[in-house]
């Protein structure tokens, strides 16, 4: 929020503040949350992908009760600043509790890796990024930053995935389009063919671990592994 307006509305939240010290009347305290609001809207609807959630702006005017009580002015901040790190503390605490559905570990590092950069963007400059700042150190174009930050928050079907692509391919590196697509395939196998696939190629197991850990037999890996590719070329054919 870096524009003239929100600039005055920063500064009609400061004023709120000191009004309400001076007399802490519920008059006061309602004014107060009144010039907060455009704030916690704007976080709100940032930090879920766009997607307006009533318990997320409630979540915000909590931050902002905790903000009241923890604030001083001797910090080096102005109060609308540090309102700011609460509000969008408690909104994505909130957020965090809400995340109930699937989402493949590609995009899941993506949202994480975004809220971390918001996070300390914030902390620098006193306000959230843009998308397109997002877009670009995530190395995806800025149509999918919505669809990363909403994952979680709504069925994997709901999601517009084909906007999460990459901007530039990286060496040794599929694009997250392709990931994606993987993750899918493999989400589609057996229970034992993903814990399989998942021992030798993501926790870089050998046939014999893989094996002990299952409580299989190596000969018994080595089939559900030929298998288990066999299953995902197929998939993957069907997908691209």
């Amino acid at each position: 929020m870096g524009t003239q307006a929100d600039i005055q509305q920063n500064e009609k939240l400061n004023r709120a503040y000191i009004d309400y010290i001076n007399n802490p009347s519920e008059d006061n305290l309602s004014l107060l949350l009144l010039n907060a609001t455009p704030l916690i809207k704007h976080f709100a609807l940032y930090f879920s992908g766009g997607r307006f959630d009533n318990d997320a702006v409630q979540a915000g005017y909590e931050g902002v009760l905790k903000a009241i009580k923890k604030y001083n002015p001797a910090f080096d901040t102005t109060f609308a600043t540090y309102a700011g790190h609460w509000i969008m503390g408690e909104i994505r605490h909130y957020i965090r509790t809400e995340m109930r559905y699937y989402k493949p570990p590609c995009i899941h590092g993506l949202q994480e890796k975004a809220l971390k950069l918001a996070e300390k963007y914030y902390v620098e400059n006193g306000e959230i990024p843009a998308k397109s700042q997002l877009a670009k150190a995530l190395n995806v174009k800025e149509e999918g930053i919505d669809e990363i930050l909403r994952a979680g928050l709504v069925s994997f079907e709901v999601l517009e995935v084909s906007k999460i692509s990459s901007v530039k391919y990286e060496s040794f590196k599929l694009p997250v389009e392709d990931q994606i697509v993987l993750y899918e395939a493999i989400r589609k196998l057996s229970a034992l063919k993903r814990s399989v696939i998942y021992c030798l190629f993501f926790k870089n197991y050998t046939q014999q671990q893989t094996a002990d850990s299952l409580g299989l037999n190596q000969r018994k890996v080595s089939r559900l592994l030929k298998s288990s590719l066999t299953d995902l070329k197929e998939k993957l054919d069907t997908s691209l």
